[in-house]
C-alpha cells in the first residue's frame, strides 16, 4: 500500500505524513505498554518489557523512513505546471528521491522515451552528473542498454526536451518497464 502512489505528484508529501504518523503511533503504543506494565507489576522485569524492547526495531525502521521523507523535496508547483503543459503522451514520474551508496538524488520529474531518460533536478546541491551516472548504471545492470541519460536543472530547458521527446516518440509504446525500474530505485 505504501508504494501505491509512487511516481505521482505529491507522493513525498503524502508519505512524509504517513510514515511520521506511523512512527509516532508505534512509539506512543510502545511507551504506554512499557510504563503500564511497569506500573501494574511494580518492576520492569516482565514479558511486556521484552515486547516493548522488541517493538523498538520497527519503530527505528519507521523513524528512519520518516527522516528520509522529511529530507526529500517534491516537484515544485511551478515546475509541475510547466511539465503538464509539455508532457504530452510521455510516461512521467514525479517526486523521486533516489539513493545510492555514496549520495542521494532528488529528481523532481523524470521520463523515458525514444531511447532516452530525461529528468529535472530542482534541489540545489544535487550532483547531476553523479545522478546521471547512477541511473545509467542501474539501467544497464537491469538489462536496459543503449539509453542516454540527461538530467536538467532548468525547468524551461527540460520542457524543451519534453517537446522534442514527444516528437521523437510519436506512436512508440511508453517505456513503462524503465519507469517501474526508476520507481524501484527511489524511496
Amino acid at each position: 500500500m505504501l508504494n501505491k502512489f509512487k511516481g505521482k505528484q505529491g507522493y513525498i508529501r503524502r508519505q512524509r505524513m504517513i510514515v511520521t504518523a506511523a512512527a509516532a503511533a508505534l512509539l506512543a503504543a510502545d511507551l504506554v505498554m512499557f510504563f503500564t506494565a511497569k506500573q501494574h507489576f511494580g518492576t520492569n522485569r516482565n514479558i511486556f518489557s521484552v515486547f516493548a524492547a522488541l517493538i523498538c526495531l520497527p519503530i527505528a525502521k519507521w523513524t528512519v523512513s520518516a527522516v528520509m521523507f522529511w529530507r526529500a523535496r517534491g516537484c515544485s508547483e511551478s515546475a509541475a505546471g510547466l511539465i503538464k503543459e509539455h508532457i504530452g503522451s510521455l510516461c512521467g514520474l514525479y517526486d523521486l528521491y533516489m539513493t545510492s551508496y555514496q549520495e542521494n538524488f532528488q529528481v523532481s520529474h523524470i521520463t523515458a522515451a525514444a531511447g532516452s531518460v530525461c529528468g529535472l533536478c530542482e534541489a540545489e546541491g544535487t550532483d547531476v552528473r553523479a545522478a546521471e551516472k547512477h541511473i545509467r548504471t542501474m539501467l544497464e545492470n537491469n538489462g536496459f542498454r543503449g539509453y542516454s541519460v540527461k538530467l536538467f536543472t532548468d525547468p524551461a530547458k527540460y520542457a524543451e526536451r519534453l517537446d522534442s521527446l514527444n516528437r521523437l516518440s510519436s506512436g512508440e509504446k511508453p517505456a513503462e518497464a524503465v519507469a517501474e525500474l526508476l520507481k524501484s530505485l527511489s524511496i
